[in-house]
């Protein structure tokens, strides 16, 4: 997992995204609640381009599903 983000915000909310995705990983994937991989990405705001319609809290979040998850677990997951 990925998690990208303005340096001042992601900072910000590190522990909160970090339970909350977690959460619904174990939730819907039935992971080991010990099982987790995490990284964060923090950006200067020159290095972290996205749409003028988004605020400065813009995140981006990417999980690498592997092989074998069905799709309803997928959609289940987003």
């Amino acid at each position: 997992m990925k998690i990208y983000g303005a340096t001042e915000h992601l900072s910000k909310s590190r522990e909160a995204l970090s339970g909350a995705v977690h959460s619904a990983l174990v939730e819907v994937f039935e992971l080991p609640s010990e099982k987790r991989f995490q990284r964060f990405f923090p950006l200067d705001r020159e290095d972290f381009l996205f749409p003028e319609d988004r605020s400065s809290r813009y995140t981006i979040i990417e999980i690498s599903v592997f092989e074998g998850r069905s799709v309803e677990a997928k959609r289940q997951l987003i």
